[in-house]
């Protein structure tokens, strides 16, 4: 039975992974109520097995051994979405088709950086431009800085720059949640590549976890070399489907 999370407690059951650290993030940035952001826990025999949450469209799901895929399944058609996010195992015993995916990183030590560069109170406006440049899926810089900049308060995500007369290359703890935490966003001006900024950046905010395991989504499997130089180890795939509308 999947009913509506009123409470940041019921989600302590979920795990250290990083659909977990976006689930409990987003719940600790905008809370329960929210027309906008939905969450749900699904109960197998009475005890707690995954959680969903719905942001404008995009859905998350964070499973455990537990889950009831075929209710879960028959819950994210009755209510539609966008895109839909999970473990791509998950994704797979959903029946859904991946649209997009790759290796998920978790960080497991490595040398500390230098970092006297690294700010952290840079213009959002300059870090949206940077970030389109590399063609991510920012969105305006309206929906950019609603979204990134309540989480920036709640102290639910933070980020890094290198920047000299101009920014020349960022990286975001996209996703601050209670066990774990989401890396991303990690661009370099092309001007500026080969000097190890990005690299830096990452190993920074990967080692200023506070105690919580940092997980990465790689954008391409060819990516997975690069983060592994950094100590990252693979810890399975992420998957995406997209758009499948709600029910009438």
């Amino acid at each position: 039975m999947l009913t509506l999370c009123e409470s940041r407690a019921a989600l302590a059951f979920l795990p250290a992974d990083p659909f977990a650290a976006r689930i409990t993030a987003l719940f600790a940035t905008y809370g329960a109520g929210q027309p906008f952001a939905q969450f749900w826990v699904q109960a197998v025999n009475g005890a707690p097995a995954a959680a969903v949450c719905r942001l404008d469209g995009a859905m998350t799901l964070c499973c455990t051994a537990q889950t009831d895929f075929e209710e879960l399944r028959l819950f994210a058609q009755t209510v539609g979405y966008d895109s839909l996010l999970a473990d791509a195992d998950a994704l797979a015993a959903l029946g859904l088709a991946e649209s997009d995916g790759s290796y998920i990183v978790v960080y497991r030590g490595g040398p500390v950086p230098p970092d006297p560069e690294i700010r952290t109170d840079y213009d959002l406006r300059a870090i949206h431009a940077l970030l389109g440049a590399a063609q991510f899926p920012t969105g305006s810089f309206a929906a950019f800085a609603a979204d990134v900049g309540a989480r920036l308060r709640h102290g639910t995500a933070s980020y890094g720059v290198f920047a000299d007369a101009a920014l020349q290359a960022c990286a975001f703890r996209l996703f601050i949640g209670d066990k774990s935490l989401l890396l991303g966003a990690v661009v370099t001006d092309p001007a500026a590549r080969g000097r190890g900024y990005a690299s830096r950046l990452v190993t920074q905010l990967a080692q200023d976890a506070q105690g919580r395991a940092a997980f990465l989504f790689c954008r391409n499997d060819g990516l997975l070399p690069f983060y592994e130089k950094m100590g990252f180890v693979s810890a399975g795939r992420w998957a995406q489907a997209e758009e499948r509308g709600e029910e009438s």
